[in-house]
């Protein structure tokens, strides 16, 4: 089911698509419509998993070639170049490693090159492309491996909505991936140019725009929509080149707990946003201010060094973020990055945007988490709760200090 597409061609068995299941002992029925206009069907919140057997197929970019370092000029970052299956697509042609190995064969889907609008969100024909110039930025391509089916056949779909047991669901949705043009290695934000980094981010912004306007075109509602970023293979990469990652929900059955304790907080806070008001502490907390932006120590950590972010502006969703604020955001974020790096915070990370769902009339201020990699004990895994050793306003003193440095 290789890019969300379910045919003729490649079904085989209802167990061998994605599946969305939601778990009977944490999932309550939402009998409102209070966030948004809601069509008649059955909505939760809860915890739900996505169930998708081609996200092993997945290539791993990090597996090392054998006998890599007896080659000449090949350094640790070459390694990764070497390695990077993305290669193949930039490049517009099929890339093999030494011993005759395809590594990829170039196909895809480009929703957007940099901020222009390539092919469409629903198509079902991945293609071969051109040499992508040097003077693109970054590009926003359709998963090859997504945990959601995105193009299904109607006859199929017939077929899989009769035998699918009542409680699992075909899991719909669209999964971006976002890279830049040029290799830059995600574990090393040192080399990273703001620019490009910026670049990422708004050739994300304008493809999730036009994935959702496409998607309510179809009659879709009611849309999660997940952006974020793994670094490093401890917090989920697989890839070695800087990449983000969307997950669209187009399932319209709900949210996950944590989005519902998000909306009903800020729901409960009314024109008094916390994230507007708050002086984070008296300021101990607050890492740096800039025009745009604000990063501090979050209270109540998820992993030490808890790195939470905020536009200044209330504004809903990253696809509202300006090109300033953007710009803004990744010169930022890079320096945050060699701040942590500099006082010895393990490289893995993951960033994740925190955003009012499409279809939802919330008023939810948009925020974003750095959340460094971290083993977690068993309590901590059973119940939403976390025990953390650094206190926050040290934690943010640390990183100012280091952050001074940087900048």
């Amino acid at each position: 089911m290789e890019w969300g597409i379910i045919n003729k061609d490649n079904f085989r068995d209802i167990y061998d698509i994605p599946i969305k299941r939601w778990d009977p002992l944490s999932t309550i029925s939402i009998t409102t419509n209070e966030f948004g206009l809601h069509k008649q069907q059955k909505r939760y919140y809860g915890h739900y998993s996505y169930l998708s057997p081609i996200r092993g197929k997945r290539p791993k970019g990090y597996k090392t070639i054998e006998k890599i370092s007896e080659k000449p000029n090949i350094n640790k970052e070459n390694e990764m170049a070497y390695n990077d299956v993305f290669k193949a697509i930039t490049e517009g042609k099929p890339i093999y490693d030494d011993n005759g190995n395809q590594i990829g064969d170039g196909n895809t889907m480009i929703i957007t090159l940099d901020e222009s609008k390539r092919d469409k969100p629903f198509s079902d024909k991945p293609h071969r492309i051109e040499k992508i110039s040097d003077k693109c930025k970054a590009l926003t391509l359709i998963n090859r491996y997504p945990a959601m089916a995105r193009v299904i056949d109607e006859e199929i779909l017939n077929y899989i909505q009769e035998h699918l047991p009542t409680h699992l669901k075909l899991a719909k949705g669209i999964n971006l991936i976002t890279i830049s043009r040029n290799f830059y290695p995600s574990s090393n934000f040192k080399v990273i140019p703001a620019d490009i980094l910026a670049g990422i981010f708004l050739s994300m912004k304008e493809a999730i725009l036009y994935c959702i306007l496409e998607a309510i075109e179809r009659d879709y509602y009611d849309i999660p929509v997940n952006p974020f970023f793994n670094i490093g293979t401890k917090a989920g990469g697989s890839q070695p080149r800087i990449h983000s990652q969307v997950y669209i929900d187009l399932n319209g059955d709900g949210h996950g707990s944590r989005l519902e304790g998000y909306l009903r907080a800020f729901k409960e806070m009314g024109e008094n946003c916390h994230l507007c008001e708050t002086s984070h502490g008296n300021s101990d907390r607050v890492i740096i201010q800039t025009q745009f932006w604000t990063f501090y120590t979050t209270g109540s950590p998820v992993r030490n060094y808890h790195v939470r972010f905020h536009p200044n502006e209330h504004i809903r969703r990253f696809s509202q973020l300006k090109v300033n604020q953007i710009d803004d955001l990744a010169k930022t974020l890079r320096n945050i990055f060699i701040a942590l790096d500099n006082i010895g915070i393990d490289a893995n990370r993951n960033i994740l945007f925190n955003c009012c769902p499409y279809g939802y009339n919330a008023d939810f201020h948009m925020f974003g988490d750095i959340i460094p990699h971290e083993v977690i004990g068993g309590a901590e895994m059973a119940d939403d709760m976390r025990v953390a050793r650094k206190l926050p306003h040290i934690a943010a003193s640390e990183i100012r200090e280091s952050l001074e440095k940087v900048i």
